[in-house]
């Protein structure tokens, strides 16, 4: 009978070091496969298997299209391709990007999960966001195990955080203690009983999603045809794609939602708000270079009427070049000060604080993974799957402050980081640019600039 011997590994930021760390645990003879995607920028040079081959005792290469699946290798997604798995080989292949990323961690994790079920071993690290969160969902459906890297001492402990959050994590354990889980679970038979019962129920999915897609292609190798076919995979939402501008399809499962559209671009709720930030600052830039742009034709429209003796015209080409202006200066001062991205572009800082939140519901037991009543044992021997007698220090990551608690520019006590004494600005103009002489509108807060333009025209 073969073990948990398909060992899927996903993540992000702050990951690269993590992987390395649990492969260099792995012995050369590992009865089981690993595959291993990061999150990568299309342009990247592809040398993470070359970092990773160092420290490996397994050969490490990036997948190639149909390879085969062999015990003892270690197989790490292209830049720009989605890692995928069929029954016996890898898929490698360009399909729609998912969460705006391509290769993404789910399209991995879904595919091992309908082909292997039980034989599956997810592993979480490291990284921004909740990539990763839909895939632990049908490997633990499938009845195979997931290992979440311990959100307190991840570096972006988001991705983990997030499983964990949705009760699809069977261990969660610092990287230390990985290594060694995979290698007894690796060791550890999976009965054919439990292969046959996934391969009878597909998953006991909630919208039958997981029974439909069982021997099916997965969306990410060659887009959705539901257009086509017209099985349509879930009610029309009232958003759009921000990658193509098409419909998206609202998708639920338990306590889970997705977005997708027609051609298989796919989002979670916190993936759409980070794509939908880069759409808004995008479109606020092109707004503040043609309201400029604008502004500054008036002017030169407004001089040739001048050399005419066209004053009246003069005076409206002005007002319209003021009104620009103005325009202008408000969206440029929203650009500046991040404003625009504020619970968006920031999703990722801002659920790193919810899920230190999180971390502490899990150590003190609300989440039951590490007390009594473990759905598995924990493979290293200890039945809570945790160390005993650990329990976190009030805001520390066991390396000291964590990053995303630190204080900002000002502390709580309005003293600045660099001085032990009060800011002197401390409590002054709440935050808006400071005005400078009175004839430098551009320096005027927001709140009185229409006011005070108005004052120096009369003046003039």
């Amino acid at each position: 009978m073969p073990g948990h011997d398909i060992i899927v590994i996903g993540a992000s930021a702050g990951g690269v070091q993590v992987i390395s760390d649990i492969l260099r645990g792995l012995p050369y003879d590992l009865p089981a496969a690993v595959f291993v995607v990061v999150h990568t920028a299309p342009t990247s040079p592809g040398i993470l298997p070359q970092i990773l081959d160092r420290v490996c005792p397994l050969p490490v290469e990036h997948a190639h299209d149909l390879d085969p699946i062999e015990h003892g290798r270690v197989y790490v997604a292209r830049p720009d391709f989605h890692l995928l798995i069929h029954d016996g080989r890898v898929r490698v292949a360009r399909g729609p990007k998912e969460n705006g990323f391509r290769p993404a961690v789910d399209p991995l994790f879904r595919t091992a999960a309908r082909v292997y079920g039980p034989r599956v071993i997810g592993v979480i690290l490291s990284g921004g966001l909740d990539d990763g969160t839909e895939g632990a969902t049908l490997i633990t459906r499938f009845g195979g195990v997931t290992i979440a890297q311990d959100p307190e001492e991840a570096v972006f402990p988001s991705m983990p955080a997030s499983a964990i959050q949705n009760d699809h994590v069977t261990h969660i354990l610092r990287v230390a203690e990985i290594p060694a889980a995979l290698i007894n679970l690796a060791h550890e038979p999976v009965s054919e009983q439990a292969m046959a019962a996934v391969r009878e129920n597909g998953g006991n999915g909630e919208n039958g999603e997981s029974q439909r897609s069982m021997g099916v292609r997965d969306v990410m190798e060659g887009g959705d045809n539901s257009l086509v076919t017209r099985d349509m995979p879930g009610p029309p939402s009232a958003f759009t794609c921000p990658e193509c501008g098409g419909a998206l399809w609202e998708l639920s499962d338990g306590k889970l939602t997705k977005y997708r559209c027609h051609v298989g671009h796919a989002y979670t709720p916190e993936g759409l708000v980070a794509a939908q930030a880069e759409d808004l600052e995008m479109a606020l830039w092109s707004a503040l270079r043609a309201l400029e742009e604008n502004a500054a034709l008036r002017r030169r429209m407004a001089l040739r009427a001048a050399d005419s003796g066209w004053t009246t015209i003069v005076r409206e080409y002005e007002r319209q070049a003021r009104e620009a202006e103005d325009k202008a200066t408000t969206i440029r001062t929203v650009l500046l000060s991040g404003k625009t991205t504020d619970g968006y572009k920031t999703a990722e800082i801002e659920a790193e604080q919810r899920d230190r939140a999180v971390v502490k519901s899990v150590r003190t037991g609300a989440k039951g993974r590490r007390g009594k009543g473990s759905p598995r044992g924990a493979p290293n021997g200890n039945p809570n799957g945790s160390r005993k007698g650990r329990s976190p220090k009030a805001g520390s990551n066991g390396r000291g402050k964590d990053r995303a608690d630190r204080p900002g520019p000002k502390g709580a006590s309005g003293t600045s980081p660099r001085t032990s004494g009060p800011s002197k600005s401390a409590g002054k103009h709440k935050g808006t640019p400071h005005p400078r002489a009175r004839g430098d509108m551009s320096a005027v807060p927001l709140e009185s600039e229409t006011k005070e333009l108005k004052r120096a025209r009369r003046r003039a």
